[in-house]
């Protein structure tokens, strides 16, 4: 059988584990991954609880993997959404999607229009809570889509004074003599820039909102590697009577020829 690329896509709703009061793991939620030979697939949970401390209506998560004759390039789609999140009446939320698209030109198209591209548009959080205060999230997905691959992200970093000062802010690794922050050929980002400001009673923990007595919550986590980028939407770290972790919206996506 000729493979002519190697297509590679997951999402996976919500997962995460206990040690206090109990040591347990979660079974993780609508998770699906898309076969190396590409295709499309759907998996979906409904109104989920996990002992008193996280439910969900409904979350569904789907994959895509497919060749366009129009474009000349292969694709692939990961995406998921949760509604209707709680996490202990402190963390709540309508709605949160992750969306994460590749675009791989094929040989048809001139050596220096081949680059892959990597998309997260359509990313979002609609009316999240936490602890009673709505958040107003406004996340950096046009940035990275501007910037969509290792070496446009670089370039920005380096040549655009404006866009560097707004990477700097969303890193969470320091810049290497004043260029690109990676460590081990991965970049970290937070699609949510911090305000300034926080409702009374929330902190910021570096790059989170902490509640006392609660834990810290870390919005739209973005990993990327010049091959394949990641992105996690909500990463509660429970920190009280009720200690673990839980992580809710996760789409990454790739995808590589298999002379590669």
């Amino acid at each position: 059988m000729k493979i002519d690329f190697l297509y590679h896509a997951e999402a996976v709703a919500a997962s995460g584990h206990l040690t206090l009061p109990i040591k347990e793991s979660m079974e993780i939620q609508a998770s699906i991954a898309l076969p190396v030979i590409g295709g499309h697939g759907s998996v979906r949970a409904e109104n989920f609880h996990h002992r008193h401390y996280l439910s969900f209506r409904r979350a569904e998560s789907h994959v895509v993997g497919s060749f366009s004759d129009h474009d000349h390039a292969h694709g692939t789609l990961a995406t998921t959404t949760v509604e209707g999140l709680n996490i202990m009446d402190m963390v709540t939320c309508d709605r949160i999607v992750a969306r994460i698209t590749t675009k791989h030109p094929d040989k048809t198209h001139p050596p220096d229009k081949r680059e892959k591209s990597f998309v997260a548009l359509g990313s979002r959080f609609e009316n999240l809570r936490i602890a009673g205060h709505l958040i107003d999230v406004k996340l950096a997905t046009g940035m990275f889509a501007e910037h969509n691959n290792w070496r446009k992200l670089g370039a920005a970093h380096v040549e655009n004074e404006k866009d560097r000062d707004e990477l700097k802010k969303l890193s969470h690794l320091k810049p290497k003599n004043g260029g690109f922050p990676e460590s081990n050929g991965m970049a970290v980002y937070t699609l949510y820039s911090n305000p300034e400001d926080l409702p009374r009673g929330l902190t910021w923990n570096g790059r989170g909102i902490h509640v006392e007595h609660f834990g810290t919550i870390y919005l739209a986590e973005y990993y990327l590697t010049e091959s394949y980028h990641r992105l996690l939407m909500l990463h509660v770290d429970l920190g009280c009577s009720v200690e673990g972790c839980f992580g809710i919206g996760g789409a990454g996506g790739n995808g590589v020829p298999p002379s590669n």
